[in-house]
């Protein structure tokens, strides 16, 4: 659900669906669109998802959270009984019983940073509404970068985003002098742009996930590409 190339959702339903039939059990990597969950606008693509048996969710991306705040969600707390383990130094099960923290029933590192906090604080200060104006706008600076691109006589556009995740690459132009291109915006300290391979060719990929993004920056952006692939 968001892969991390283009941003694709694979049909959850159907894949579900098949799962059923076969006895399996559905995991669903969500890492990247499951936030989309958070906004009426979009969580109709995550159709399907509550079909899961697992779900990973990786709030650094569309959720402006630390790197490390990833979650694994399950719909019954059972499941995760084969995650426990028991070092008397950690959590002995007098102490346990006594209530002193269990760190291993808590994470699989014991020495992480307590990330869930800073989850709960961010929903707590923005709520599921003020997620979803975040998320929305970021979508839609995708939606905009990709439409300029695609106008754009200079430049070819992959698809149109998922999420928000652009891929495009100037016209004419071979791989090789793509990747130059992408490490002179890099070592110019003008953008980072990612790269991705798709239908045997090269890309480059704008992965849109500041909120701020305004108009302006997108239009900043071409001229930096426009100008850069001249040199």
């Amino acid at each position: 659900a968001g892969t991390t190339d283009a941003g694709l959702i694979d049909p959850l339903d159907a894949l579900a669906d098949v799962c059923e039939r076969h006895g399996a059990e559905l995991h669903v990597d969500a890492a990247y669109g499951g936030a989309l969950a958070f906004s009426p606008r979009h969580r109709g693509k995550l159709g399907g998802l509550h079909r899961a048996r697992s779900i990973t969710l990786d709030l650094h991306k569309l959720g402006w959270q630390p790197v490390a705040a990833g979650l694994l969600a399950v719909p019954d707390t059972t499941l995760l009984a084969p995650l426990a383990h028991q070092a008397d130094y950690l959590n002995a099960a007098d102490d346990t019983e006594a209530g002193l923290p269990d760190l291993l029933g808590r994470s699989l590192r014991t020495t992480r940073r307590p990330d869930a906090f800073k989850i709960a604080a961010t929903l707590r200060s923005l709520g599921r509404d003020g997620l979803a104006r975040l998320i929305d706008h970021t979508c839609a600076a995708a939606h905009r970068l990709a439409e300029i691109l695609d106008a754009h006589p200079g430049f070819e556009l992959h698809a149109h985003p998922t999420i928000s995740t652009v891929l495009f690459r100037p016209t004419p132009t071979d791989d090789d002098r793509l990747a130059a291109l992408r490490r002179t915006l890099l070592h110019d300290g003008t953008a980072v742009l990612g790269r991705a391979t798709a239908d045997g060719r090269l890309w480059l990929k704008a992965t849109l996930l500041n909120p701020h993004t305004t108009a302006r920056d997108l239009d900043t952006l071409v001229a930096l590409l426009e100008g850069t692939r001249h040199r």
